[in-house]
């Protein structure tokens, strides 16, 4: 049987831009595929020529024998292509029913049948497993729920092929769980799966068969069972990487930021930690812990009702981000899109911000200078731009999370808070910010990385520190080599760690 799709040396250029060259990719009935590569690696590119969202330049696309070539999404989904990507299409003020037959209502004439509007989408709600009234608002649905949403909208147009674009980026465990088994659900309907991830486990654990592209190339195409993932990465980013980490050896010194019983209402209860000059303070635990909230509060952006945190032996006035900035702390938040940059600007408008004061006078940017500092820092840690008047919006995940930390290494910062440093970048991109953070270190700032990655937090920290519920359950030093378990143990809430 001829596979379900056919893509014979694909090939589309943009002005300057040779995205994908001569790509060939094949999709099996039933089969999860993963596709891997670096951001800016022609993924995007590929996928969107499968749904019709870009058309090819030169190439064959063959659907199910047929050879077609889709000028549009929506001919792409009345052929059965469907893609949920990683930006969540949901319309939140619309109820789940709708929002699963959005663009596809079931109609009586010219008016909504909602009786089979409403009938449809249980059957629906109740093949993905989801204990969800389709009345109910799909904006009050978690991330999870939302994803599920999407998905169930590809099946009620009969989808033959999912395409699945970072879907785990912003889930919890248990989400992502329920996810992982619905995906399994799909492949035994005889749905074809296309998945792309930059969480490799997830990748290795999933997936039929593996391709990678790079530079807009075939790299390789194998069975999951004959490919390492130290082998993977290294078709990935054309070369091996050793020490994924490169954690430097480093002797902590003062004191920098000391928090005593820290408490903010239904949030988090009586924390205290300390972190030292040169220390890299990891916080790790479920999504909706209390983790981000703790670093928010930290730093001024939200209040909090009991407790003090003091910075180099100063207390700090409590929500008051300006007074945190002068006293030393940078912040770079979760949302890279939403808190941490303004995509409409450039590079060097988002880098300089918070450091306008300094480089103007008498009302005037002294735009030399400006350029000078931004021409720096896009030098010293490679962020990948043809100049720093580039758009952020149009930079990769990776590169984005870069001049958000160059932002705030301009003010020379003694504590750096990170907060999920690596969501949604690829491989390569890791291991230059893990280097970054470690040279940080070893020039004696102190840092504090929160994530939902268990692996990222034990080798990047000298210290874990686990939440749940909003409180503190453990702090191991990583000098004593905690292991796996007793740190997710300590995540769970579970007691006598």
């Amino acid at each position: 049987m001829r596979p379900l799709i056919e893509l014979q040396n694909i090939t589309k250029q943009f002005p300057g831009v040779l995205a994908l060259d001569k790509v060939s990719f094949t999709l099996e009935r039933g089969e999860i595929h993963a596709l891997c590569g670096e951001n800016g690696a022609g993924k995007s590119t590929l996928i969107k020529v499968m749904t019709g969202a870009h058309e090819m330049d030169k190439g064959e696309y063959i659907f199910d024998g047929d050879s077609v070539h889709f000028k549009s999404t929506h001919e792409g989904i009345n052929r059965g292509v469907s893609c949920v990507y990683q930006e969540l299409s949901i319309v939140p003020e619309q109820d789940v029913a709708k929002n699963l037959f959005i663009g596809n209502l079931p109609m009586k004439g010219s008016i909504i049948d909602y009786k089979k509007l409403y009938s449809e989408s249980k059957k629906i709600l109740n093949e993905l497993g989801m204990d969800v009234s389709p009345k109910s608002l799909a904006g009050d649905l978690s991330v999870g729920q939302q994803q599920m949403i999407e998905i169930g909208r590809a099946l009620t147009r009969n989808a033959r092929c999912i395409i699945m674009d970072e879907p785990t980026s912003s889930l919890s465990e248990s989400e992502t769980d329920t996810l992982l088994k619905i995906i399994f659900m799909l492949k035994k309907k005889d749905i074809a799966i296309v998945y792309i991830s930059h969480k490799l486990d997830e990748v290795m654990h999933l997936s039929d068969r593996i391709t990678v592209i790079r530079d807009g190339q075939n790299i390789v195409t194998v069975n999951k069972n004959e490919i390492t993932e130290e082998e993977l990465i290294a078709n990935m980013i054309g070369r091996n990487l050793e020490n994924m980490y490169n954690k430097k050896e480093v002797t902590p010194g003062k004191s920098v930021l000391e928090v005593n019983n820290l408490s903010s209402k239904d949030l988090f209860n009586n924390i205290s930690f300390s972190v030292r000059a040169g220390e890299i303070v990891g916080f790790f635990g479920l999504v909706g812990a209390g983790r981000s909230e703790i670093m928010r509060a930290i730093f001024g952006a939200d209040k909090y009702n009991s407790g003090e945190v003091i910075m180099n032996s100063n207390k700090l006035r409590k929500g008051s981000p300006s007074k945190s900035i002068k006293a030393g702390i940078g912040f770079c938040t979760e949302d890279r899109k939403k808190e941490g940059l303004m995509l409409q600007l450039s590079i060097l408008m988002n880098m300089t911000i918070v450091k306008l004061k300094e480089l103007t006078f008498l009302g005037v940017i002294k735009k030399s200078k400006q350029q000078e500092i931004t021409n720096h820092y896009i030098d010293s840690i490679r962020i990948k731009t043809p100049s720093a008047n580039q758009k952020t919006g149009n930079l990769s995940g990776g590169n984005q999370q870069k001049v958000v930390l160059a932002k705030w290494l301009m003010m020379n910062p003694d504590l750096l808070i990170i907060d999920e440093p690596t969501r949604g970048i690829d491989i390569g991109a890791k291991a230059e910010i893990y280097t970054l953070l470690g040279e940080l270190a070893k020039q004696g700032m102190a840092i504090i990385v929160v994530s939902s990655e268990i692996e990222e937090v034990m080798g990047l920290s000298d210290k874990v520190i686990t939440i749940h519920e909003g409180d503190k359950t453990a702090e191991f030093n990583m000098k004593d080599d905690p292991s796996r378990e007793q740190i997710l143990t300590a995540a769970l809430g579970a007691e006598n760690i």
